[in-house]
């Protein structure tokens, strides 16, 4: 008789989690990157903080360049909604964001 592993529990599409062990935010298996943008800021909660804003098939993905324990994951299921409105950038001044 072969020990079985468990199989691992998916949560990222269902969960929002903030500052979390750089080794959660590589892509699981059979997770895919759809595209990923570079120097982007977040203007809420770490304004005038660049980072990688990643969108894969289970979550969005925003990790800071300077320090990759600051960092946000989004699952797919856990977004309602999405609007642009006018925000107040350190870097940029007046600017849109997400």
């Amino acid at each position: 008789m072969s020990k079985q592993t468990p199989p691992q529990l998916v949560w990222e599409d269902r969960e929002i989690r903030f500052d979390v062990n750089p080794s959660l935010l590589k892509p699981r298996k059979g997770e895919q990157v759809i595209d990923s943008i570079n120097s982007v800021e977040d203007t809420k909660g770490n304004n005038g903080a660049r980072g990688s804003f990643i969108v894969t098939d289970l979550r969005v993905i925003w990790v800071c360049h300077s320090n990759s324990r600051i960092n946000l994951s989004v699952g797919h299921k856990t977004i309602l909604s999405a609007n642009i409105r006018k925000a107040k950038s350190k870097l940029k001044g007046s600017t849109q964001a997400l």
